[in-house]
């Protein structure tokens, strides 16, 4: 198929209405109820969205309101050519932009921000009293560093301020395999007036999984209980000093959920091998039987019986300062993070055959900090300069379970470790000639240094048929890298703005944690760096009234060293090693995104936004090359896009539909690796449908929501075949949620 045939499957509405021709249809005489200056705060100084010289979407709190956004994969919906993938509903989150994919091996070529806290992996649970959301499209390296090559997300949460606010909002759902109940609250308040306010707000949830295991697993088909407690302090003792602080924790016990568990994408060929024998021979022992017997798997229902369990516990900490000294501003920041993880209930074969599982045990702490100094802007030569340091220290075992059936029979292998110590020092400027004060010009650079050090003891890894060996190492290296951004922006009018960008990224090599067979011991250990390089163009185009925007982005990118995925196999094509990740391919991707709003009347907002990439393999080095070179990259849809319309009427009435487009999507190239070229892996284009409706007044408001009403069945994340058997020629993957049908009760004090 031509990546770029795509518009014959949109509908034409959706093409005209991202159109500035199509936006400047909106009532020009009306001058209420404008949309408003946007300020990015990303760019490490307060800049408006018009004046901004890279991509980037914006979201405030109230765009995360009408849209409804409570879960962090919904972002993605409302932001062209970004996508959040996942491993299941209570697992990790990975950010993929511009076809720079990221997955549950490779840490995130993205970087998140959460209040000023850095996070390289982030799980869906994080997300509570969102305020804010911005999303920078290609590299933010010059002043992020390392793990910023895609891009970057900075999410904010409601802070304090000097009135009292209350709110609280209950919320009830359903779906096919359940229920989800959930309170969310807030109570901010000055504590010492114009000197110190403070917040705390909490989540509650109670809910069945999405997906439900209707195997013989003893922990039940799955649920989640979770709790989420956050505090925010401001202390503004003058006015050139301000302090914020703030800590949360959550702790989530899902019996039955395991964080990675695989649907095939294939339901009627696996339910004929696993339930109707059809690759079973009775005279060959290494065939696959009907292990499901009766029980067949749906759209939503899937079969396994290993135990399955995850608790999560989560403590975050951070302080920032901000001094004002003169017309220049010192900011500082300080974070510390810790989480626990024990995951139990990987179910190796997939089915309900009483054979292997497996579990993953992690304990991870995170330390980081930041000074930078940055000068009047209001001068025509402006900078930043700084330096950051992120610490990192993860532990993690493998378990392997033979034949059991409780939580306890599962038997560890010996505990790993890994540490980063990441520091950098940049610096950036922009100079506005005064002869040409409409143009300006930035320079950024960035010396980085990522040292990777990795604890192995020496080991085995059990699976009954065969045993995985760990073996002892104690190996360090650092990883350095000069990175620069350059970009120029020119104000033809208030309201018309051009930028190009030139800018580079990467993401530090390392070490494995894996285990193999003997003699593939030394192939697993270390990986090189990745490099990104990254050219776009763009504008951004506004109405005299403010009441429609419009903007528009064209990029190319290339990566060499390309950090990829993969388990390695004998002449035989036998599994001799974990999953490991090696550097050996390189990318391409070109595409563009186009991003618009308007106020149709005073009652009727319309939003769209679509993406567009190109984005597949220009070399690698590895069993299936040929196949695999040329083909696209996995986890990034030929196109995303979104067309939203709201309309308010009555007293306090509104309605709101949507309608999200995904292209087709690889789920894996390993697939062309070898394992089997006859297996679906694709995730075919769909469109998703969501509807609300209700009502809202001052302090109170009512929301009957639909989402995913047609229950499109579509697929999150990779997806992996089942190797580790004799082959079935599948692949397994998570997908997201079902049709959800709910009502949301909101009141404000």
């Amino acid at each position: 198929m031509n990546r770029y045939s795509l518009f014959s499957t949109l509908p034409s509405c959706f093409c005209v209405a991202l159109t500035p021709a199509a936006f400047a249809l909106a009532d020009d005489t009306v001058d209420q109820s404008q949309l408003e200056e946007v300020v990015v705060t990303a760019t490490k100084r307060d800049t408006t969205l018009q004046d901004l010289d890279l991509s980037a979407t914006l979201l405030g709190r109230q765009d995360l309101i009408d849209a409804r956004v409570t879960d962090i994969r919904r972002i993605d919906d409302l932001v062209p050519n970004v996508q959040f993938n996942d491993t299941g509903q209570l697992g990790a989150v990975y950010i993929s932009i511009r076809g720079v994919e990221s997955n549950s091996f490779i840490v995130n070529r993205a970087a998140v921000y959460i209040d000023g806290i850095p996070f390289r992996e982030l799980n869906n649970s994080v997300l509570a009293q969102l305020d804010g959301v911005e999303v920078l499209r290609g590299p933010q390296s010059t002043l992020y560093g390392a793990n910023t090559s895609s891009g970057l997300v900075l999410l904010k949460t409601r802070a304090p301020s000097d009135e009292i606010e209350a709110d609280l909002t209950l919320t009830g759902s359903t779906f096919d395999n359940g229920e989800s109940l959930q309170a969310t609250g807030f109570l901010g308040a000055p504590l010492i007036e114009d000197k110190l306010s403070g917040s705390l707000s909490f989540r509650v949830t109670d809910a069945d999984y999405f997906v439900k295991n209707i195997g013989s697993t003893p922990q039940g088909p799955g649920r989640i209980e979770e709790s989420f407690l956050q505090g925010r302090f401001r202390f503004t003792p003058n006015d050139t000093l301000t302090v914020n602080a703030t800590g949360y924790f959550i702790d989530t016990a899902a019996p039955g959920v395991y964080s990675i568990d695989g649907y095939p994408v294939e339901l009627e060929a696996y339910n004929a091998i696993y339930g109707e024998g059809a690759a079973f021979d009775p005279s060959n022992p290494f065939s696959i039987p009907p292990v499901n017997g009766a029980l067949r798997a749906g759209d939503f229902t899937f079969l396994n019986d290993a135990p399955k369990r995850m608790d999560i516990q989560e403590l975050v900490l951070g302080v920032s300062a901000s001094w004002a000294i003169g017309s220049n501003t010192v900011d500082a920041a300080i974070s510390h993070r810790t989480e626990k993880v024990d995951d139990y209930g990987f179910d190796i074969d997939n089915s309900n055959g009483p054979f292997l599982a497996g579990a993953q045990f992690d304990d991870v702490t995170v330390s980081s900090a930041e000074l930078r100094f940055s000068s009047d802007t209001s001068r025509s030569l402006s900078y930043t300069i700084g330096a950051s340091v992120y610490l990192e220290d993860e532990k993690q075992a493998l378990a392997s379970l033979v034949f059991g059936n409780s939580l306890d029979d599962f038997v560890r292998a010996p505990q790993q470790g890994v540490e980063s110590e990441d520091w950098g020092l940049f610096a950036s400027a922009t100079w506005s000639p005064q002869s040409m004060d409409k143009l300006s010009l930035t320079a950024g650079l960035r010396y980085d240094s990522a040292q990777r050090t990795i604890t192995q003891q020496a080991g085995v890894l059990d699976l009954g048929f065969a045993e995985f060996f760990f073996q002892e190492l104690d190996l360090n290296e650092t990883f350095d890298e000069v990175l620069y951004r350059f970009a120029a922006r020119y104000e033809f009018s208030d309201d018309l703005t051009v930028y190009s960008n030139l800018a580079s990224g990467y993401t530090p090599g390392g070490f494995n944690i894996a285990a193999a067979t003997e003699e593939a011991l030394d192939d697993v250990v270390r990986f090189e760096s990745e490099q990104l390089t990254s050219f776009d163009l763009g504008l951004r185009w506004r109405s005299k009234n403010r009441r429609s925007s419009f903007a528009a982005a064209v990029f190319y990118l290339e990566a060499d060293d390309w950090q990829e995925i993969t388990a390695l196999e004998d002449a035989q094509g036998n599994v001799i090693s974990t999953s490991v990740i090696t550097s050996r391919a390189a990318i391409e991707s070109k595409g563009f995104e186009l991003e618009g709003r308007t106020e149709l009347s005073k009652s009727l907002l319309l939003t769209a936004n679509l993406g567009v990439v190109d984005s597949t393999y220009t070399d690698f080095a590895g069993r299936g090359a040929d196949l695999v070179i040329g083909s696209g990259v996995k986890l990034v849809p030929e196109y995303d896009g979104n067309v939203a319309l709201r309309w308010q009427f009555g007293a306090g009435w509104f309605v709101r539909g949507e309608v999200n487009f995904i292209g087709a999507m690889p789920l894996d190239e390993g697939i062309r690796q070898g394992f089997d070229a006859n297996a679906k892996d694709t995730q075919e284009a769909v469109e998703v449908l969501g509807l609300q409706f209700g009502w809202e007044s001052e302090r109170y408001s009512v929301r009957l929501f639909g989402e995913n009403l047609t229950e499109e069945r579509r697929f999150s994340g990779g997806a992996f075949p089942n190797a580790v058997f004799p082959n079935d020629g599948l692949l397994y993957g998570p997908v997201d949620s079902p049709r959800v049908v709910g009502l949301e009760l909101n009141a404000k004090l």
